[in-house]
């Protein structure tokens, strides 16, 4: 058999094939990714391990020292170890009156490191000092946890 023959029809065949591999590799990547979407984030009983944005405001501080207490989670200093990353954003601004009075706002997100979708946020505001303000959200963190267990 000619050598030159064997040559073409091996170019022809790898030619014919090389669609083919196209169209799977591209199926897979987009079956990949659609596993990855249609997972979407974690539950928040799901989290065991936190990571806290750190911020120069003392309140994440405090928050955070508040959640190393928590025995169910886990806070962690390196991201990628995390199940969520927890962002804290405050607010902090003086009320004049006839006394004055420190008004600090709080607004803290949960975020499911992988898929990077919100899992649990709230709100809070007070006057009274920003301990307490720190354990108000800790305990709803807790209380709105548990739920998610007994739903689980």
């Amino acid at each position: 058999m000619n050598t030159r023959v064997v040559h073409h029809a091996v170019s022809r065949v790898s030619l014919a094939v090389l669609p083919i591999l196209g169209v799977l590799v591209l199926t897979a990547g987009f079956l990949a990714a659609q596993a990855t979407i249609s997972a979407g984030p974690l539950s928040l009983y799901q989290v065991k391990v936190i990571y806290v944005v750190p911020s120069a405001d003392d309140f994440v501080g405090l928050l955070r020292s508040h959640l190393e207490r928590w025995d169910a989670v886990r806070i962690t200093s390196q991201q990628e170890e995390a199940d969520a990353i927890l962002i804290c954003r405050t607010e902090s601004r003086i009320v004049p009156g006839k006394v004055v009075v420190r008004w600090t706002s709080v607004e803290t997100t949960l975020v499911d490191r992988r898929s990077q979708r919100s899992i649990w946020k709230t709100t809070k505001s007070t006057a009274l000092d920003a301990r307490t303000l720190a354990e108000e959200i800790v305990e709803q963190l807790k209380k709105d946890w548990r739920k998610s267990a007994s739903e689980f």
